[in-house]
């Protein structure tokens, strides 16, 4: 929107689509998989190759999530910079800025490790809420210790030009 001000009514969709992403955030926090999934379109797409995951329907992911996910000790996501565009009174695109900090024990070590990312995103309106239809995760960085290197490995990084 570039600093113009939205039509009052959008205001709405716009709190909406940024309390999904929040509600995302503390639905893998929280490890609560059925939330997780109830945030997506069911014939959605979610894509986390880039971190070194897979892609599938929210509900393949979802199903996936539990043992991807035990390895942590916890899981803290902080997302910022929303950036949304609407294409039709119920499509929208976004983008989101991800930090996420994760405790691991890996090779009985505990280890923290950081991921920065940018989720690239389409929206959909179902009703009366917004879901995420498509989400695909750009990971821009993995720090930590021997096990970001495990993940780095498996990871799509961008590479440093």
């Amino acid at each position: 929107m570039n600093g113009q001000i939205p039509d009052p009514s959008r205001l709405t969709d716009i709190a909406a689509i940024e309390s999904l992403a929040v509600a995302y955030a503390y639905a893998v926090d929280d490890r609560d998989w059925s939330r997780w999934e109830a945030l997506f379109d069911p014939d959605g797409f979610v894509d986390y190759r880039a971190a070194g995951g897979i892609a599938g329907t929210p509900s393949e992911v979802a199903a996936w999530m539990p043992g991807a996910m035990s390895v942590f000790t916890f899981c803290q996501h902080s997302i910022s910079t929303h950036e949304i565009t609407f294409a039709a009174d119920d499509r929208a695109s976004g983008r989101v800025h991800v930090f996420n900090r994760n405790g691991v024990e890996w090779e009985g070590t505990p280890e923290i490790m950081d991921v920065g990312a940018i989720y690239q995103d389409e929206y959909r309106r179902a009703g009366d809420r917004w879901v995420i239809h498509r989400r695909q995760e750009q990971t821009l960085y993995v720090t930590g210790g021997k096990f970001a290197d495990l993940v780095r490995s498996m990871a799509t990084l961008p590479t440093s030009t």
